[in-house]
């Protein structure tokens, strides 16, 4: 009976244990996910034989190897996504992907040297994680990025940067909705700003 007793309570713990490894070891990975972009974009940033339409090329295949562009697009609709038909929602993804690569492209040429560095990573929810890092300026200004991710279809994607505590997601839902209000809750004049932008 004791002996029954002690595999019952090994087993127990073993399997307590094993949740906790897998999470870990998912938790090392986000990170890692999160560092090799963050590298990956500083490299981009900083090479000077790149020419500014390269350096938009590069920007984009960074974005779409990271970025759950249309997870962000509907986190950042927020009340309106469900309102809008299926056809409006395709092209309001297509025009906010335009949108972000616009409004980035023209900052681009303003980076080069910066550092990138990851710290820690903590769950968030049932498969997501925070990975916590800091950007310094070559002027060294340090500015703290929070990158909240988890895995899409096996893969890790990003669904908002919190940049010293500012949502992007969050910020971009209270100006989209704001122009949507403006337009009578018409969201054809948001997707002609973001085309335009």
């Amino acid at each position: 009976m004791k002996y029954f007793k002690l595999n019952y309570i090994l087993i127990v713990l073993i399997l307590s244990i094993l949740p906790n490894l897998a999470t870990s070891a998912e938790q090392d990975d986000a990170l890692s996910f999160i560092q090799d972009l963050g590298n990956k974009a500083i490299e981009m940033l900083s090479d000077k034989k790149l020419s500014d339409s390269q350096k938009i090329s590069e920007f984009e295949k960074l974005l779409d190897l990271g970025f759950e562009v249309p997870l962000i697009a509907r986190y950042a609709l927020g009340k309106y996504w469900r309102k809008t038909p299926k056809d409006k929602r395709i092209q309001y993804v297509d025009a906010f992907r335009i949108f972000i690569v616009d409004s980035y492209a023209s900052r681009l040429g303003q980076f080069g040297g910066e550092k990138f560095y990851t710290s820690n990573v903590r769950a968030d929810g049932k498969r997501g994680f925070i990975v916590s890092s800091l950007i310094e300026t070559p002027s060294g200004q340090k500015v703290k990025v929070d990158w909240r991710l988890k895995k899409i279809n096996n893969a890790f994607r990003i669904y908002d940067v919190i940049i010293e505590g500012i949502s992007m997601v969050i910020t971009q839902r209270d100006e989209f909705s704001s122009i949507i209000q403006r337009s009578g809750g018409d969201i054809d004049s948001l997707i002609t700003k973001l085309k335009n932008y």
